[in-house]
């Protein structure tokens, strides 16, 4: 997005790191692909609500726990200065009982710092148990939450976004919840302990405490650094993560087909590519880490030698004892040892950060509307008119272009054409799975654009053409989304469909274990499934998209049978397909051709206009 040209240099921010940009008009040039895009509000334009920051999302998860984040966070500051003590216990050893020869000193001390031992891993232990707590419940209400959320966006963004990728994201809340476990806490203690150990050396002695604050300069170029570095690399190691699982998911789906047409070599090329792509990015990464740890352990220990170089010094010069210098020594320890954790920080908070504009820029996404809808009962349902009706996928030509017609009610009506006219997307227009350009979709006296869509899909079955069966039992797959299944409905639709025979066949009949997908079905035993699972929702309206074309001829008769019961029983039937001997008995045909409809009557109507549903009949008979 360009924000400023001049002749020296082109200002832009980059979508991808949502970071700002200066080069020069030359090296613009080469980045540029030629193509601008021009944006303007037009009279529908409306301002959104400022985006909410990263930050204040992670108070709204951490904000329920926070009595409990508390109490972790005193735990760890009573476990951090227990932790200090060594560096007493050290200076009395060296100035008073060594000095002294004072035995009971000593045992009183050892005792003391055993029982302190003991209540700092009892308190370490409630700690970790108080911040398992919070990250279980704060994992539950981002992965579900993210998981809710996802199932109620509209198809098209489906339609759009790889398998791999939304699964990816749900493995960035996982470094959400890192950061909020260990580094909200963490970072605090760290800088108590910074400042507690700061305030320790300048009881001691506030000249050696003034040589170790120089240290902080060189923690702080450090971190910068350490920042700038992170800030590029991690969200380039997040996306070609999401890329290469993406790969992998779509690989591995389709698996058979990919064995079918011996491509395998062609799907270990492409995974390999992403694959390597990404062990360079971890390579940067690794860089990164080397740097940062090297850096900051050769500042500790440079001014650890200089604390000891100097602080001797003192010694020789009487300024200070021995013991004294001693725990100036374990403070060091301390004080380094935080300083470096906040330093490694950095790459935790980067990838908590960029992981949360991942995992965030879905969850800001519109949902499928649900205002100014009302429920619709089964009385409420009419004959469907499709009244001048638009609609396009995305930026494509549109499918159909002022599309007019209506379904009678109780009637059987077939809708015909070549693939591609338009058949399948009446199917998804009808759930209102997508937005109209223009027009309206009527039930009865009802636009469906106003209708609840979870009455509108109780009452629309669809039995599409790609079936989709889940791992469970056959029951399951039936009486989907109902927890105490009918057994004497599913038993009677499925002895209506001529089906028994094929569920007793399996090993334990409707108890069968599917698999993922029903990988060790057939076709027509897969749309069996699905006409059953459509009819177990008993829907005013049944709509089949080619539910017929894998069945054998005495499979398709029982449907052909049960859904002229349903008419009979007053439903609306809608039967989509290329096979014509399929439809020829229909109430009402309906010819599509390039999301128009051209013609329309029954089947002896039709044949007598001899016009595109007559040549489809006659190039299928050629066929045959």
């Amino acid at each position: 997005v360009l924000y400023k040209v001049t002749d020296k240099q082109v200002e832009y921010m980059d979508p991808g790191d949502g970071q700002m940009h200066k080069v020069s008009p030359e090296v613009f040039k080469e980045m540029w692909t030629g193509v601008l895009v021009l944006l303007m509000p037009n009279d529908e334009f409306k301002a959104i609500n400022q985006k909410v920051s990263t930050w204040s999302r992670f108070w709204f998860l951490v904000r329920p726990h926070q009595a409990v984040m508390f109490q972790s966070l005193v735990g760890a500051v009573i476990y951090t200065i227990l932790g200090l003590s060594t560096s007493i216990y050290v200076q009395k050893i060296i100035d008073h009982v060594f000095i002294g020869r004072n035995v009971n000193l000593l045992n009183l001390l050892s005792v003391a710092m055993i029982v302190l031992l003991i209540l700092q891993i009892v308190i370490g232990v409630f700690k970790t148990l108080f911040i398992i707590k919070v990250g279980q419940r704060i994992d539950a209400r981002l992965i579900l939450g993210y998981y809710k959320h996802l199932l109620t966006l509209p198809q098209r963004f489906f339609d759009t976004m790889r398998v791999g990728e939304i699964i990816s994201r749900i493995n960035d809340a996982v470094k959400i919840r890192a950061f909020i476990n260990d580094v909200s806490i963490g970072f605090l203690v760290n800088v108590f302990i910074v400042f507690f150990s700061f305030a320790l050396m300048f009881t001691f002695y506030w000249k050696l405490a003034l040589v170790m604050l120089l240290v902080v300069p060189f923690y702080a170029l450090i971190y910068w650094v350490t920042n700038m570095l992170n800030k590029k690399i991690e969200r380039r190691l997040m996306e070609e993560s999401a890329e290469l699982e993406s790969q992998l998911v779509e690989s591995i789906t389709a698996a058979g087909t990919i064995k079918r047409f011996g491509a395998e070599d062609h799907a270990n090329i492409k995974t390999e590519i992403r694959f390597v792509s990404l062990l360079k990015t971890v390579y940067q990464s690794g860089l990164n880490n080397i740097f940062s740890g090297t850096s900051s352990e050769t500042v500790s220990r440079l001014f650890t030698i200089i604390l000891l170089w100097v602080g001797a010094g003192y010694v020789l010069k009487n300024e200070i004892t021995p013991g004294e210098l001693m725990s100036f020594y374990a403070l060091t320890g301390y004080l380094t040892g935080p300083v470096s954790s906040l330093i490694g920080m950095n790459k935790t908070i980067q990838n908590a950060l960029i992981a949360a504009d991942r995992l965030f820029e879905i969850m800001d996404l519109e949902v499928e509307s649900a205002e100014d809808t009302f429920p619709i009962k089964k009385e409420d349902v009419g004959d469907i008119h499709f009244k001048n009706v638009s609609f396009r996928y995305g930026s494509r030509a549109n499918v159909f272009d002022s599309l007019s017609l209506v379904f009678p009610k109780g009637k059987i009506s077939g809708v015909v054409g070549e693939s591609g006219s338009g058949k399948s997307t009446l199917v998804s227009l009808l759930q209102n799975l997508y937005p109209l350009q223009s027009g309206n979709i009527y039930i009865g006296e009802h636009d469906i654009k106003f209708i609840n869509n979870a009455s509108l899909r109780q009452l629309v079955s669809v039995v599409p053409q790609r079936i989709d069966l889940f791992a469970g039992n056959v029951l399951e797959n039936i009486a989907l989304g109902d927890y105490q299944p009918d057994m004497q409905k599913v038993v009677s639709i499925c002895n209506r469909l001529g089906m028994m025979g094929f569920i007793e066949s399996l090993p334990n009949g409707f108890g069968t274990y599917l698999g993922e997908n029903g990988a060790a079905l057939s076709g027509g035993q897969k749309q069996r499934i699905a006409i059953a699972r459509a009819l177990y929702r008993d829907p005013e309206i049944l709509i089949m998209d080619e539910a017929t074309a894998s069945l054998d001829p005495d499979s398709e008769q029982f449907v052909q049978q049960t859904i002229r019961m349903l008419a009979a029983e007053g439903k609306t039937i809608i039967f989509i397909t290329h096979r014509l001997a399929a439809v020829q008995d229909f109430d009402r045909l309906y010819v599509l051709d390039k999301g128009k409809l051209i013609e329309e009557g029954n089947h002896l109507e039709l044949l007598d206009k001899e016009g595109k549903y007559f040549d489809m009949i006659r190039k299928q008979l050629v066929v045959l």
